[in-house]
């Protein structure tokens, strides 16, 4: 349950530091590890070095310690955690690390892969986690595969745990990376269809935002792009579930500019801390030495007083990535939709707390 308390006064102070010009983070995104199982060729984890992947993890991630003690400096902040990776759940410690920051009252929502909650006590994590965000870009085998770079074994796998999440009666979502492999499911609405059967009253999207580490793109070409906006938009008007977690505006912006508009990057508003406790400022596209910080070393004041977060003011990178465009409009914008599709994962583990949001 969270704690309407902590989450007001937090927010109490959030904006008081607004009024007066100084930015703090208010959500908090926590990388677990440098390791996955998977080979997302969107995803930086997605190396296909796995054994070397495995070597940078045990020599660079946090202990089960250093992580605690990150996560009471960025809980005197924000009112939120989100866990990921890598795949978070790899670690021996995830259960433990969830339970600690249950314990300190942060609301946690957990990002996954899924491929490995059949290992994991389910009715054990509920008690500390508010919802689990699946990620499936597809709902079938094959663009699934292309996707995600496995096989379809493993893909009949994520589908049985995903079965294993509505069995336990754990509150969850899917979230998809829309790509140039994956785009037919939405222009036909069957994406709707089997997130549904499979326990999802909510879904969120983003389009591919394609790395510039790499000499390829898995971004659809733009006709297409109209096509799967014009039918998520024709799916949120309908009001049939699941609910659609973006803003139309998102997807109109697509459709009328190409990309997602907005006035400064909202980055800031989030702190994305890496597995080896760093923070990079203002984010991922500025990763060198200057603009890297470790929490174990400074305090999020220290971080979040940097002059590198200037750069924020004026970047605008990020075309069509719906988290940075989602973080970068009014709160108002933010606040009446992520709201609406909190209270349809609620109803899944409270119909009385799902009605009061």
């Amino acid at each position: 349950m969270v704690d309407t308390i902590r989450t007001l006064k937090l927010l109490g102070k959030w904006s008081a530091n607004r009024a007066v010009g100084r930015r703090r983070p208010v959500i908090a995104v926590f990388s677990m590890t440098h390791y996955c199982n998977f080979y997302c060729p969107m995803c930086p984890f997605g190396d296909a070095d796995k054994e070397g992947q495995i070597q940078l993890a045990r020599r660079n991630d946090l202990t089960t310690e250093q992580w605690k003690l990150v996560f009471d400096k960025v809980a005197r902040h924000c009112v939120w955690a989100i866990i990921e990776g890598g795949e978070p759940t790899s670690r021996p410690d995830f259960i433990e690390l969830v339970k600690y920051l249950h314990g300190i009252k942060m609301p946690v929502t957990l990002i996954t892969n899924c491929s490995l909650l059949h290992v994991i006590d389910l009715d054990e994590l509920k008690k500390y986690i508010q919802f689990v965000t699946c990620s499936i870009d597809s709902t079938f085998e094959e663009p699934y595969c292309k996707v995600r770079g496995v096989t379809p074994q493993m893909y009949r796998r994520v589908m049985d745990n995903l079965r294993l999440l509505s069995k336990h009666g754990v509150p969850h979502y899917f979230n998809s990376v829309i790509t140039k492999y994956n785009t037919q499911e939405f222009i036909d609405g069957t994406y709707f269809e089997r997130a549904k059967e499979l326990g999802a009253n909510a879904v969120s999207f983003t389009f591919v935002e394609d790395r510039s580490d790499v000499d390829y793109s898995l971004l659809p070409d733009r006709q297409t792009m109209i096509e799967v906006c014009r039918s998520i938009l024709e799916h949120i008007k309908s009001g049939r579930s699941p609910q659609v977690m973006i803003p139309s505006a998102y997807f109109e912006q697509i459709i009328e500019h190409g990309r997602g508009l907005f006035d400064e990057c909202g980055v800031w508003k989030s702190i994305f801390v890496n597995g080896n406790g760093t923070v990079m400022v203002p984010c991922w596209k500025f990763n060198s030495p200057e603009n890297t910080y470790s929490l174990l070393e400074h305090s999020v004041e220290e971080i979040w007083s940097a002059p590198q977060w200037d750069i924020a003011r004026t970047c605008h990178d990020c075309e069509v990535l719906g988290c940075i465009w989602y973080s970068s409009q009014p709160v108002s914008t933010f606040a009446r939709n992520y709201m609406r599709g909190l209270g349809k994962m609620i109803s899944q583990k409270s119909p009385e707390l799902a009605e009061a949001v």
